[in-house]
């Protein structure tokens, strides 16, 4: 894999064209201006690496950085890969990417970059692959060796991916993790079993069933009065029968409502003669010769009509009157007759004591049917936490046996570690061990260790050898390496000076690229003219320079990274 450039649609971007041959590629901040209160901060040089990484897929969580970017165009990475090129596209107001002109949605983007950049079945993607082999600025991913990620150092996702690329078989770490979790699971679960164990010693399962059994042998063998069965009948009868009388008379009040409302209606009409005249005469317009009856009949007509259906509107409504107060009256003697069948069987006693029989024997049936769920839950539980302890122990076993097998492979992997550290310290080559571990997640540990008495910046510098170990045991993986400049932080001249060293070597040496950028004082120590510090030869010190693919000042924001500032 190596970057061929990054640019932008925004013409103010200072756009990166990467070196073709020469596999060294710097991003310098260069401080061209004395005044105290200018600096190379915010010029550009870490964002120049991290602006990589989100072309490639990681979130842009800085609010700020992302609402800049969101407004400030197209940008394009492109790469070159297996001997084919890809053009990668992001506009970071939309969520989708674009690779050779093929839309990518951001949930595919992923997938499609394992597919392009890693083997097939490979067991970590290739964002956890380019975050250990290009670290970007920030304090957690330079805080100890194992947190490429920006995660905490107890990451199992992150320590997998180390141990992954550190050559250790991982098919323990994954059956050994995916047995914590379920651990895990029954442990969170422990409370609620406790629970269970408190209601299982509240009542004697065995007693509550015979009890049980006993109801049920008492309730079949139930003795009730001979009247019983036809005197319960009865009253079920009655019940229904008045339940049918009174939809009936609800019905009948319903219509006698309607009725009296009918005739209410008529009570208020009231036939004028000089309306029927009026009537008349528009009428005798066009009825002239047939119209023979006098206003007089007419109206009498009419007031004979209304009568009529008064008349017969009160008749109806005594009748219905009649019909709801003989019906009243079945309801009361029915329901008095139904009382007292009722209170008849309550005088045997026979249905309050069968009913609670039967009320008993629901209880305990839901009780036993609880306890009995509690038993089979505690015994699952306890057979479950045995078969996990059991095979957590045998994968503890076969852990220590792996380690012992791989002895030599391990020895030579710290060797290349150390050899590495002596470059920098003479007497003091660290280490770097792969043990099992009591409780964690990941099963084993990896401890890397160089005495604090080695000197300056030993964190940095076990940063540096430990990524630079990963790259030559995964050499035709990605053949990338970057660093922010931060690496640099606390270290003197001759440490800054051997980390180039070790990166030409590299380059010359293998198909590498490495990406790097750079403050104005460590690259001042670095291309020491005086040679002060004899670890860089001048030829050296001319390709370093050389390989300066872009200067950032703090002079002026058109020669920042994106040629304006954005804080």
């Amino acid at each position: 894999m190596k970057l061929l450039s990054l640019s932008s649609t925004n013409p103010k971007f200072r756009p990166l064209i990467f070196n073709d041959n020469d596999g060294l590629n710097i991003v310098a901040g260069l401080q061209k201006t004395n005044e105290q209160k200018k600096s190379i901060n915010s010029v550009g040089k870490s964002l120049s690496l991290k602006l990589v990484h989100y072309m490639l897929g990681a979130k842009l969580e800085e609010k700020k950085l992302k609402e800049y970017l969101a407004g400030y165009g197209l940008f394009s990475l492109k790469i070159l890969h297996n001997d084919k090129e890809y053009n990668i596209e992001k506009d970071f107001s939309k969520t989708d990417f674009y690779i050779n002109s093929e839309k990518i949605n951001q949930t595919s983007y992923p997938n499609k970059l394992n597919e392009i950049f890693l083997p097939k079945e490979f067991k970590i993607g290739f964002r956890q692959v380019f975050n250990c082999f290009a670290r970007r600025y920030g304090g957690t991913y330079y805080a100890d060796v194992l947190t490429q990620q920006g995660l905490s150092i107890h990451d199992y996702e992150q320590r997998f991916s180390n141990l992954f690329l550190l050559g250790i078989d991982t098919s323990l770490v994954e059956e050994n993790f995916k047995i914590k979790e379920e651990t895990s699971k029954l442990d969170n679960a422990s409370k609620l079993i406790k629970e269970y164990e408190k209601e299982l010693d509240k009542g004697n399962l065995k007693d509550l069933q015979d009890e049980l059994i006993a109801l049920k042998e008492k309730k079949d063998k139930f003795i009730i009065a001979e009247t019983y069965d036809q005197l319960k009948k009865q009253a079920d009868n009655l019940t229904s029968e008045l339940n049918g009388l009174r939809n009936s008379k609800f019905s009948i009040e319903q219509r006698l409502e309607k009725k009296e409302t009918a005739l209410k209606s008529i009570d208020n009409i009231n036939v004028d003669v000089e309306q029927i005249e009026s009537i008349y005469n528009e009428a005798k317009f066009f009825f002239d010769k047939e119209i023979t009856k006098r206003l007089s009949d007419a109206q009498s007509f009419h007031n004979s009509l209304i009568a009529n259906r008064k008349k017969r509107l009160v008749l109806e409504v005594k009748e219905l009157k009649i019909e709801i107060q003989n019906i009243s009256d079945k309801i009361e003697h029915l329901s008095k007759a139904r009382d007292a069948i009722l209170k008849n069987l309550d005088n045997q006693g026979a249905l309050e004591e069968y009913n609670s029989i039967s009320e008993r024997i629901k209880s305990l049936e839901l009780e036993v049917q609880s306890l009995k769920k509690y038993e089979i839950l505690l015994h699952e539980f306890k057979i479950e936490k045995s078969s996990l302890n059991t095979k957590s122990t045998q994968i503890k076993e076969q852990s220590i046996l792996y380690l012992d097998q791989q002895k030599e492979y391990l020895n030579t992997i710290e060797d290349k570690f150390r050899e590495l550290v002596k470059r920098f310290y003479d007497n003091h080559g660290g280490s770097l061990e792969i043990k099992d571990t009591k409780d964690a997640k990941y099963l084993f540990n990896i401890l890397v260790n160089i005495p604090k008495g080695a000197g300056q910046a030993f964190g940095e510098v076990k940063i540096f050898c430990y990524d630079v170990l990963l790259y030559l045991l995964n050499q035709q993986l990605l053949g990338f390496m970057a660093h922010d400049g931060c690496i640099f932080s606390g270290m003197d001249a001759r440490q800054s000076s051997t980390i180039l060293k070790i990166i030409l070597e590299l380059t010359a040496n293998n198909d590498f690229q490495y990406f790097l950028n750079i403050g104005q004082n460590t690259l001042n120590e670095i291309l020491d003219v005086e040679n002060k510090i004899n670890i860089l030869s001048l030829e050296e010190k001319q390709k370093i320079e050389s390989s300066i693919i872009l200067k950032l000042s703090d002079e002026n924001p058109k020669n920042w990274l994106f040629g304006e500032s954005f804080n």
